[in-house]
């Protein structure tokens, strides 16, 4: 048995969409299908979560571990990936302690704060990378790895640290590259 779902069983999951040359881990969890769309060229790793509304582009690599918890919508563009144990929130709960905290809670004791999280073109998480939800992270920018992203980020930027902070500008050349894919 191949270590990836086959064609035919990638198109009867029940996935909302699902492109070409898509690998996804018979480890990886998907919850939610009718709501997921995948591009093409897509690679989903052992033991990564979909759960919610979410857009995959084209050429996008979801490593191990990595979870995407899209209740209010994620958003990945082409050629982005999320290295190991990266985590997507579109959604968290209110702890400031006027409301209950829990799926298991009544919904009407809860606050839900979210929002879509959009990753535009080019973009790279780092290994371990937390995206806070009603973010934008603007086409072509790289996080380090144990970056906390709580606010938008300009595009072609490499951003580090807990919460991010720009670093330096990040090179354009994949954009000449990519045109021979």
């Amino acid at each position: 048995m191949d270590s990836f779902y086959s064609e035919s069983e990638l198109r009867s999951m029940g996935l909302k969409a699902v492109g070409e040359d898509v690998l996804i881990s018979r480890k990886a969890s998907i919850y939610s299908p009718q709501n997921i769309k995948i591009g093409n060229h897509v690679r989903i790793d052992d033991f990564a979560i979909l759960s919610g509304e979410i857009e995959l582009g084209n050429y996008v690599h979801i490593s191990a571990y990595t979870a995407l918890y899209g209740k209010y919508g994620i958003k990945i563009g082409n050629f982005c990936g999320c290295s190991a144990r990266s985590i997507i929130f579109s959604a968290t709960d209110d702890f400031s302690g006027e409301y209950m905290i829990s799926p298991m809670v009544p919904e009407q004791y809860t606050n839900i704060i979210g929002g879509t999280v959009t990753l535009e073109d080019f973009v790279q998480l780092g290994a371990n990378t937390i995206v806070m939800p009603k973010i934008t992270i603007h086409q072509g920018t790289a996080t380090g790895t144990f970056s906390f992203v709580n606010k938008d980020l300009e595009e072609w930027g490499i951003y580090v640290g807990i919460p991010v902070k720009k670093i330096k500008e990040r090179s354009r050349k994949i954009l000449e590259i990519y045109k021979n894919i």
